[in-house]
């Protein structure tokens, strides 16, 4: 397996020098402005996974080297558009408020699913229940 030569990844190693200047001078790395590094540097991994997709060893060690950039940051946690749309120019990523709204319909429809298990298990207690009482009064 070859190793892909650090100067394939430019952003890595201002990635790296970032993670440096943010310990030496406690930047949050919360803030807003280290995500959107973040993301940019994701998006330029992204671009060179596709870019890479005929060279299968180095398409390998490139999603390593993505799967850990994004645990690392926790960028990965972030919805990311589907292929199709992320190779289309014209391309909008969702507002935080369609985010909010997509995630509050995901959540209430959890909610419902549970409720509803809740619910029949509470129904099947119940008549366990009524089987017990009946098979001892006899």
């Amino acid at each position: 397996m070859s190793s892909i030569p650090p100067s394939s990844f430019p952003n890595v190693s201002v990635y790296m020098s970032q993670s440096s200047l943010h310990d030496s001078i406690h930047t949050d790395p919360n803030s807003p402005e280290v995500l959107k590094q973040n993301v940019q540097v994701a998006l330029d991994h992204v671009a060179r996974i596709q870019s890479l997709a005929p060279e299968l060893t180095a398409l390998m060690q490139t999603l390593r080297t993505l799967a850990e950039f994004l645990r690392q940051t926790g960028v990965g946690a972030y919805p990311m558009p589907p292929a199709s749309e992320s190779q289309s120019a014209s391309s909008i990523p969702p507002t935080e408020q369609q985010l909010v709204d997509t995630t509050a319909r995901e959540v209430q429809v959890l909610y419902e699913r549970l409720k509803r298990i809740q619910e029949s298990n509470a129904v099947a207690v119940n008549l366990l229940g009524a089987a017990d009482i009946v098979s001892r009064a006899r």
